[in-house]
């Protein structure tokens, strides 16, 4: 038999051993099962890091298990809750958003009863915020085929909530910082696609997408029953700590609080958004180099803490074509863990130069 991890199997693989749950207590898939894209997409969910398969003569010789498919039927009610489709409750929303945008082109209002059944949808993902990470952060699901403005807008409300969850703030602000990061671009409907769409870095370009919190504040500003702090953050959120932002130039604890939070959401969002292949560690580096200039340190050091309990155990592709997992982030340097790859050998990044992680094996 061979151990794989999670992301490397295939329908049609045998399991030589039971996999079990976290606490050991649990059977998710017992040993002989032949494993279905169903079944696989379940053992990602659960975060199972290694499986154990059997080979072709080995596999003849396994009892095929008593269920087919033995997943969520044997689990206990709180595990069954952190296997849900999120990727279903994500497109959902999307789907959402984008008939909401629509609406609000062709003349229609901003009803806060709405928007809020909207962003319900997006928070159901936060009962499993590692599940969030995987999904949102380095494996963006809602399809690429989409407006980027709505897809956009439903990842930059996840992430903002999740910040919000890890920060332990109170439901009903959780709920809040959710919905304002659903429609911190709001302004944008007013604004042609294309505009949108472009990658042009010309100032006249940067100027002109600018308008868009000014938009937002027109649309949003006499609509009832809208929370104080939501409007304050959808027109604040490109105000930046060192005071460079806009539209006001706002600096340090003048600049809302949630508005704080949805900053780093979406900037996360706009890397991961442009990057071919992500590496993780160049992200938290990335946010490391702005926490105390553009963005807030508080949120970021959440953020990096989080990021890191994430990342150990996780597998990687390095520069040289091996797989490896995570055993140690240094604290002076995380950015630079120790690997272990397939074939048992350690590497310390901080000291072998020739060796990087170029992404994560999904």
């Amino acid at each position: 038999m061979r151990k794989l991890i999670s992301y490397d199997l295939q329908p049609g693989m045998i399991t030589a051993e039971p996999v079990f749950s976290h606490d050991g207590r649990q059977i998710l898939v017992q040993a002989g099962s032949e494993l279905t894209e169903h079944i696989i997409r379940q053992i990602q969910n659960w975060d199972v890091p290694f499986i154990m398969i059997a080979e072709a003569t080995e596999a003849e010789l396994l009892a095929p298990p008593e269920k087919v498919d033995p997943v969520l039927e044997i689990l206990p009610e709180t595990m069954a809750k952190k296997v849900m489709n999120f990727t279903s409750n994500l497109e959902e929303a999307l789907y959402n958003i984008t008939d909401f945008f629509e609406a609000l082109r062709n003349g229609g209002t901003v009803e806060v009863a709405g928007c809020r059944q909207i962003s319900a949808k997006v928070a159901r993902h936060l009962v499993q915020p590692h599940e969030a990470i995987n999904r949102l952060l380095f494996r963006i699901t809602v399809a690429r085929d989409r407006d980027y403005l709505e897809r956009h807008s439903v990842s930059v409300a996840a992430l903002s909530g999740m910040i919000a969850t890890w920060m332990e703030m109170m439901p009903a602000a959780i709920d809040e910082i959710v919905l304002a990061g659903l429609i911190h671009d709001i302004g944008k409907i007013r604004m042609p696609r294309s505009l949108i769409m472009d990658n042009d870095p010309s100032p006249e370009r940067q100027e002109m997408l600018m308008q868009h919190v000014f938009f937002s504040s027109e649309l949003l500003k006499d609509v009832a029953g809208l929370p104080a702090n939501v409007f304050a953050a959808v027109t604040q959120h490109h105000e930046y700590r060192d005071g460079s932002g806009y539209p006001l130039g706002l600096e340090g604890d003048n600049i809302n609080f949630y508005a704080r939070i949805i900053t780093v959401a979406d900037r996360l969002c706009h890397i991961v958004e442009g990057a071919g292949g992500l590496n993780p560690f160049n992200l938290v580096e990335t946010v490391k180099s702005e926490m105390f200039t553009r963005l807030d340190p508080e949120v970021c050091d959440t953020f990096i803490r989080r990021i890191n309990d994430y990342l150990m155990n996780n597998p990687v592709k390095l520069n040289d074509g091996r797989k490896a997992k995570v055993v140690f982030l240094p604290t002076i340097n995380p950015t630079s863990p120790v690997l272990e790859t397939e074939d048992g050998m350690f590497i310390d990044l901080t000291k072998n130069r020739d060796i990087s992680i170029i992404g994560l094996t999904f």
